[in-house]
């Protein structure tokens, strides 16, 4: 930024102040900590604050971070706005409050309302005060709002009325948006049926079931390589043929064992795009290829990882069973296999091998092609 708008931006914000004490009991107390929105709404922001200090401020700087998928208008012109970039994740408000803020008194704010977008899913606003000008610092690329002043007006009553302030008065004050009413996100169940021998395929897929859209991106990187959507806990009876690109495998040793014996793969989403979203009926595929290498007819799992991002009403279908049912063992006992290993070498001993052989092939081909 060239030092003379620099300046520019520091004389605008005002004077700083002396460093006030570590915990200096300035805080925002006003905010509501869940609400449900239509996409495309308007969401009106209420907001307030309380200087538990012994000291009366002459200004307080606000900051208030929104989901890029919310958006403030530009309407205070001693507010800058900035939009979520690489560095910068979040749609933010930084603004300068000048006034007579007496100790140990509360005061409520009118910050307008957020845009929702009509793709949006949910999401998060935060809100901080601080004393300090440095706490809140301004992007080179914010500009300054319009023609309104944004202003405070102090409270009848001290304390903050809708929920109670945070254990560090420095920590922001969030507000869950939630879009659209509960989303449902789910995994599949599966079932591979086939004789050993047999190479079967399983399509494992995560997918939203509604009712609205929602960010498809499920972490906070650069992009989606690392948000894992789907762990599969593979089922002891299968051979991993081949997996899809975007899941990775990992051996583990189970308690006392001396070899590694349950495989598990994580698996990622392929959109790269932070701005994508995972409409209603949209599903991240994970097809895998597997060989039955033995009549074991223990299931395995296939689970989304536990993190707040799917959070939803209907937890039922977050995880769900990988069974394997082998073809003529029933509950996968092994003793109709053990019985068809012994016929198979008393045909071997009558020169029935070959036709025996040739069933096996038939079987396998026909598993490859499911």
């Amino acid at each position: 930024m060239p030092a003379a708008v620099a300046a520019g931006l520091l004389l605008s914000l005002g004077p700083a102040h002396p460093a006030a004490a570590e915990d200096d009991g300035l805080r925002f107390d006003e905010a509501i900590e869940r609400v449900t929105v239509s996409p495309g709404a308007a969401l009106y922001l209420s907001g307030g604050f309380t200087n538990g200090t012994d000291r009366t401020l002459d200004a307080v700087y606000l900051q208030v971070d929104l989901d890029r998928q919310f958006t403030l208008p530009a309407a205070f012109r001693n507010c800058w706005y900035s939009a979520a970039d690489t560095e910068v994740r979040v749609n933010r408000m930084v603004c300068w409050l000048e006034g007579t803020v007496r100790p140990g008194r509360s005061y409520d704010l009118y910050l307008g309302t957020a845009g929702i977008a009509g793709d949006a899913g949910n999401g998060r606003i935060s809100y901080r005060v601080s004393a300090e000008r440095g706490d809140v610092p301004i992007s080179p690329a914010a500009r300054r709002g319009g023609n309104q002043t944004l202003t405070f007006t102090e409270r009848d009553r001290v304390e903050g009325r809708v929920r109670p302030a945070p254990a560090d008065p420095r920590s922001p004050v969030t507000t869950t948006v939630k879009v659209g009413g509960p989303h449902d996100l789910a995994v599949n169940e599966v079932t591979l049926r086939g004789r050993p021998g047999d190479v079967v395929k399983a399509d494992f897929f995560f997918v939203n079931n509604g009712p609205g859209g929602l960010g498809a991106v499920f972490d906070d990187e650069s992009d989606n390589d690392t948000a894992v959507v789907a762990e599969l806990t593979v089922p002891p009876a299968l051979k991993v043929v081949k997996a899809p690109r975007h899941c990775r495998g990992s051996r583990t040793k189970a308690k006392g064992e001396a070899t590694p014996s349950t495989i598990r793969y994580v698996c990622w989403q392929e959109r790269l795009d932070k701005g994508s979203v995972m409409s209603p009926g949209q599903f991240e595929h994970f097809p895998f290829t597997f060989r039955i290498d033995r009549a074991d007819g223990t299931p395995g799992r296939i689970a989304m990882p536990d993190r707040r991002d799917f959070e939803d009403d209907d937890p039922s279908n977050n995880s769900a069973a990988v069974e394997v049912d082998i073809a003529g063992a029933g509950s996968g006992s092994s003793t109709p296999w053990v019985a068809a290993s012994l016929l198979a070498a008393v045909l071997a001993l009558g020169g029935g091998a070959l036709r025996l052989r040739r069933r096996s092939s038939a079987a396998r081909t026909t598993g490859g092609e499911r």
